[in-house]
């Protein structure tokens, strides 16, 4: 568990495991602004990542704050230096889980219905593309090139 200064939400960090070769980090309290809560993984640990988490959650809770914005499939936001060092990888894109089980998208707290979104890190050019283009479009290109978006070390589709 860690809690940082970007944003007053606590975040848990899962280790790999034989059956799930990654990490998986999760904001916890995300959801009392806009019923959402955040997911990102990678295949090392990266105390960074936590923070770009945090970075993400407190800009989540300012559209809240703002505007009553929830956080959407195919939104895009920049981080504040890429990824991991060494990556090309600077924002992330919103979309549901992908790396789960069936029914994991959505829970609930006993009151609110909560849903986990997958930040998939991506390169400035392929958030252009999405901008362009739209998130369909950016998938089917991912798949056709076979990009693993867990490899947060990856080279950009475009």
């Amino acid at each position: 568990m860690y809690q940082c200064e970007a944003a007053d939400v606590l975040i848990a960090v899962y280790p790999a495991t034989q059956r799930r070769g990654w990490w998986t980090y999760v904001t916890l309290e995300l959801h009392q602004m806009g019923a959402t809560e955040c997911v990102l993984y990678s295949y090392k640990f990266d105390r960074g990542i936590i923070t770009h988490l945090s970075q993400i959650a407190h800009q989540v809770m300012n559209q809240w704050k703002k505007e009553r914005i929830r956080l959407q499939t195919g939104s895009v936001f920049l981080l504040e230096g890429t990824i991991q060092e060494a990556s090309s990888l600077g924002s992330v894109l919103v979309t549901p889980v992908y790396h789960e089980e069936a029914g994991f998208e959505y829970y609930t707290n006993g009151e609110d219905v909560i849903r986990m979104m997958m930040l998939h890190a991506i390169a400035e050019s392929e958030a252009a593309f999405v901008a362009r283009y739209g998130l369909d479009a950016l998938e089917e290109l991912f798949a056709r090139s076979g990009v693993d978006s867990l490899n947060v070390m990856r080279t950009p589709a475009i």
